[in-house]
């Protein structure tokens, strides 16, 4: 088996631009690229047999910096996406992360948007779990949702704005990530795939406002969703909502927790409306504080 340090040093030789006479004479340097980013590549996929991930995703790097140089973006984007699956499984995040954004770039430029948009997902994934940059991957799953949009997959738009929405309110955006749910909704109604999830859209939305101690806005949220959806009107998710508002009106946050223990009996909690509901509360507790 050929040595990849050998690999690299020998394409680090050959991807030298020509100067000179054979600069004015020798041609394009295109073929010197390509056989340079192949020697990357076969010293790339060395590593990936050895399990030196990080190491196979520096020279898949290389690789497509070479075809870039060569004028082969093509080749380049897929060969970014190599670096990005190595670099990732190799515990290398933010490699990883700065590898797709390349390819997200290159697919962009080529008009491929709706291949740009699953990897705008994945790397929106990446930056919420891996990194913990909540901003970075809101602004990935809103791009990646309107790139869906534009391709009319609906289905797959509406996943982005979730998770945009889910974590719009987690970074404390309750209002702005009410907008998203807003938006989820009107996407949603009359559409068969996805009505059910409306219950759920209507009830996030909701307590984003009670969160942002905006009771009047969650009141109206309520009637929409009781009139715009049959499913919504008498559901679990309508009375929590309903007794949360006149939790907050009242300032009672022992009733409160009573109606999410009733609640979580039948429905239980997710660890996002868990943290949302624990802000509502937090706030009646604030405005009792006030009071005193």
């Amino acid at each position: 088996m050929s040595d990849p340090v050998e690999l690299l040093q020998r394409a680090e030789k050959k991807g030298v631009p020509s100067s000179g006479f054979m600069k004015i004479f020798g041609g394009s340097d295109s073929y010197k690229f390509e056989e340079a980013a192949d020697l990357c590549i076969q010293a790339a996929n060395i590593y990936k047999l050895r399990k030196e991930l990080k190491l196979a995703g520096d020279a898949f790097t290389k690789a497509a910096s070479y075809q870039i140089k060569g004028g082969s973006e093509d080749e380049a984007s897929n060969v970014y996406v190599d670096a990005y699956k190595s670099y990732k499984a190799g515990a290398a995040p933010h490699e990883a992360a700065n590898a797709l954004v390349c390819a997200v770039d290159l697919f962009t430029k080529k008009g491929q948007f709706r291949r740009a948009a699953n990897f705008k997902f994945e790397l929106g994934e990446m930056y919420e779990q891996d990194l913990a940059d909540f901003k970075s991957a809101i602004e990935c799953f809103e791009t990646a949702a309107e790139w869906y949009s534009q391709d009319q997959a609906i289905a797959l738009a509406n996943k982005c704005w979730v998770r945009c929405a889910d974590l719009k309110a987690l970074d404390g955006q309750y209002l702005e990530a009410a907008t998203v749910y807003s938006q989820l909704i009107k996407n949603s109604l009359g559409n068969r795939l996805s009505q059910w999830s409306l219950k759920e859209y209507f009830l996030k939305k909701g307590l984003c406002e009670l969160a942002a101690t905006d009771a009047v806005a969650a009141d109206r949220t309520l009637k929409d969703g009781q009139q715009e959806d049959p499913n919504f009107g008498d559901s679990r998710e309508a009375v929590l909502l309903q007794n949360l508002i006149e939790c907050t009106n009242e300032q009672d946050a022992e009733r409160l927790g009573q109606c999410v223990f009733d609640f979580d009996k039948f429905n239980k909690l997710d660890k996002w409306k868990t943290t949302i509901l624990l802000k509502v509360k937090e706030n009646i507790t604030e405005a009792e504080d006030d009071l005193l």
